[in-house]
């Protein structure tokens, strides 16, 4: 969706216009984004993403330790 054109500061200091609600950065790559609030919202979204996976690697290890390594050891 096409809003109006709006100058925005990336974090690394490189200025763009922006006309949609997230851009990448062309100098350092990161997004840049058109409301503070939709920052926020990936920000979040980002860390739900990697515990989401932390949580499901654990799990695996949990269940190789108790179900492959335990009885060989025991």
């Amino acid at each position: 969706m096409k809003l109006s054109p709006k100058e925005v500061v990336c974090d690394c200091g490189h200025s763009q216009m922006l006309d949609r609600s997230k851009l990448m950065c062309t100098k350092c790559g990161k997004y840049v984004f058109y409301n503070p609030r939709d920052k926020r919202k990936h920000k979040i979204n980002k860390a739900y993403t990697v515990i989401l996976i932390a949580a499901a690697m654990g799990f695996v290890a949990y269940i190789f330790i108790e179900m492959i390594v335990d009885p060989l050891l025991g």
